[in-house]
């Protein structure tokens, strides 16, 4: 006979009966009633032509043929168990996988080092690629799983529906100036944020920014003499110069622990950003994935 032409549950039927010895036994091992293998038995006798197991007064005896199909039946079915639990397996400890991150700097900058710190306790051998996101969202690379996750802002990539998304974080703006810029307090007003000279950062190399947005939708713009595409040079021009820097409010902190520059709140009604994690959804539940992303889903919202 062909193998689709017979009920694959069958064989695992066949295996408990041979196994056992027993129709009751067989039964219990598999969780259904004795009627129910009764039935099974008799469509694996018809389906083979064989009676398989003989009622004798020392119990079920196997007919030559269930002897030689039984073992391997028996490996099949233990190489299919082992292929199929091996893929709901991820132990992190032991793990030496390699993660390809594709996103922006400020997922270098904010997030990647408490999650290498992480790493180092909860997963030493697995190790982080990153891959810095231009001006398309990769696609092919996640569908083929050459990149595993894309995080970056709703500003810098237009995520279609058919890919896995989840909002992480919406952070607020803020402004970053030099220490000791004069006549500026710890807050801007919308006239200051407006009167001052821009640094332009854009990741991506786009013209404008979710906030430029919002300046348009209140009739209103800003003067932008320098776009940056890192963090980096444009904090460097902001500490020689009276331009203003407007990032997110992660960033500006970190900037200023390290640089000598102020970070400063932006009026209430500026938007945020909203931090994305994107994935494949042919390969987003693999169970080394899901640990991921839960870890850094955690330390996003715990930092």
């Amino acid at each position: 006979m062909k193998l689709h032409q017979l009920d694959l549950n069958l064989l695992l039927a066949f295996d408990a009966l041979m196994t056992q010895g027993s129709v009751t036994r067989a039964a219990e091992t598999l969780f259904i009633s004795q009627p129910a293998m009764s039935h099974a038995l008799g469509r694996l006798r018809t389906a083979l032509n064989d009676p398989l197991l003989v009622r004798t007064p020392q119990g079920m005896v196997a007919t030559p043929r269930a002897q030689r199909l039984h073992s391997g039946v028996r490996q099949a079915l233990r190489l299919l168990e082992q292929q199929l639990s091996d893929e709901e397996q991820f132990d992190p400890l032991s793990s030496r996988r390699r993660f390809v991150l594709c996103t922006t700097d400020y997922v270098e900058c904010v997030l990647v080092p408490p999650l290498i710190a992480r790493l180092k306790d909860l997963a030493p051998g697995v190790s982080i690629e990153i891959r810095i996101l231009r001006d398309r969202l990769p696609e092919a690379e996640l569908a083929s799983g050459e990149i595993d996750l894309v995080l970056g802002f709703d500003e810098y990539m237009q995520v279609p529906g058919y890919l896995g998304k989840e909002t992480w974080l919406t952070e607020p703006l803020a402004g970053l100036v030099r220490s000791d810029l004069a006549a500026i307090g710890d807050h801007l007003a919308l006239e200051q944020l407006i009167g001052m000279t821009h640094v332009f950062h854009s990741p991506l190399g786009t013209s404008e920014t979710s906030f430029d947005r919002w300046l348009e939708s209140q009739g209103l713009s800003r003067s932008i003499s320098v776009n940056s595409q890192s963090y980096m040079s444009a904090a460097a021009i902001v500490c020689q110069t009276d331009h203003l820097l407007v990032l997110p409010s992660k960033v500006a902190d970190l900037l200023a622990d390290h640089w000598p520059l102020r970070a400063l709140a932006l009026p209430e009604d500026v938007p945020g950003y909203h931090l994305n994690c994107v994935w494949h959804p042919a390969q987003g539940q693999q169970p080394a994935l899901l640990w991921l992303r839960s870890l850094m889903k955690e330390l996003v919202v715990s930092g």
